[in-house]
């Protein structure tokens, strides 16, 4: 089915960190896909006359949203979750209706439907927890899609003179995240969810602090995520595991190793990597988070002179694999435009020791994050 073009098999699903891509709206597109993957996979509850229509809706909304026309988008979606039994296709429905609220600015409703899925992660089944994972990522998703369009109209967020309608807006950001970060360490409660959770928590608490109302602000989110940190490395839980939270969060890595390209509407540039012709297993990409604190050389970026005469300021998240052999390869960045260039040329610079999982040779997906001041 034409929906499902992205994935080979139930196991691909967890397997996000590879499909993410270069923007938030497509990144919903691909936790739509896994979503009705796995329906087609494990067999759906309603019979194919039922869930092709049902399908069909789907695709017209997700090319209502294209189209921007967002309210027309939501109220087929809403529609669909009323109306519709099976639990994949309604959580194809939530995801994409996450993704429109937030960037319509609604988050009293984006918080419900997060809301939902929280509470509905207590049933404890696989399905449930990875939406409920899907969920905070997409929400943390479209909130940094949201921040970067204040960056694009030259306004920072921390600034704290801003008009009353951006402070406004921006407070409700920050309760969104705020609830988020709480979702996360109640679920550290749950048997088995501590390294999820705190890899959860590592990155929405590092999101709150970016966008802080002031120095007080600012240091207690600083102490909050550099706190999550130090637990996720002395984590039980192996630094190098597979995690969902990991694979829902970190985001837009695509694999440049792969033998099959990844989906994506704007390919970033990606150094071409021969393919291998020994018959030895491919070695295991595994998601990281951040990747600062594995260095044993780290590279400062330079300022870009047409940045610093447009006093163009921020935070440029770098996306990158770390190779077997340590070789760092950048995949895509996010931030001002000005600034990426050369936080993506620092990063390859940097250098990073060879990881290994379960004894054989490891790659590791992640992020830097390269912070520009005047």
């Amino acid at each position: 089915m034409r929906l499902a073009f992205a994935f080979e098999g139930v196991d691909n699903l967890r397997s996000f960190s590879r499909l993410y891509v270069h923007v938030f709206a497509p990144t919903l597109l691909v936790l739509i896909t896994a979503g009705l993957a796995l329906g087609q996979a494990t067999g759906s509850s309603e019979d194919a006359s039922t869930v092709n229509p049902v399908l069909r809706r789907l695709e017209r909304a997700r090319a209502l949203a294209a189209a921007h026309q967002l309210q027309t988008a939501a109220v087929e979606l809403e529609n669909i979750r009323a109306s519709v039994n099976d639990v994949t296709l309604r959580n194809a429905a939530t995801l994409m209706l996450l993704g429109i609220y937030l960037e319509e600015g609604n988050y009293g409703r984006s918080q419900s439907l997060l809301e939902e899925t929280f509470v509905n992660r207590a049933a404890r089944k696989d399905e449930s927890i990875r939406t409920y994972f899907a969920a905070a990522g997409q929400t943390i998703n479209g909130i940094r899609a949201h921040l970067a369009r204040y960056r694009t109209y030259g306004i920072n967020p921390s600034d704290a003179n801003l008009p009353v309608e951006a402070n406004t807006d921006l407070d409700r950001v920050r309760e969104l995240l705020e609830r988020v970060i709480a979702q996360a360490r109640e679920i550290s409660k749950e048997a088995g969810r501590g390294y999820d959770s705190l890899a959860l928590q590592e990155d929405v608490l590092g999101l709150r602090q970016s966008i802080s109302k002031n120095d007080d602000d600012r240091a207690k989110w600083q102490t909050e995520y550099l706190t999550a940190r130090e637990k996720m490395a002395t984590s039980q839980s192996p630094s190098l595991g597979r995690s969902q939270a990991l694979d829902a969060v970190t985001n837009r890595i695509p694999n440049p190793f792969a033998t099959k390209p990844t989906p994506t509407p704007e390919p970033a540039p990606v150094q071409a990597m021969p393919t291998s012709t020994s018959s030895a297993p491919e070695p295991q990409l595994v998601t990281a988070g951040s990747l600062t604190g594995r260095e044993t050389k780290r590279v400062s970026p330079s300022y870009p002179p047409t940045a610093k005469t447009h006093n163009v300021i921020g935070t440029v998240r770098v996306f990158a694999i770390v190779d077997e052999n340590g070789k760092v390869w950048v995949t895509n960045s996010e931030g001002p435009t000005l600034l990426r260039s050369a936080a993506e040329e620092a990063a390859r610079s940097w250098i990073v020791p060879p990881s290994t999982f379960n004894g054989r040779p490891a790659r590791i997906a992640g992020y830097l994050d390269f912070e520009f001041k005047l």
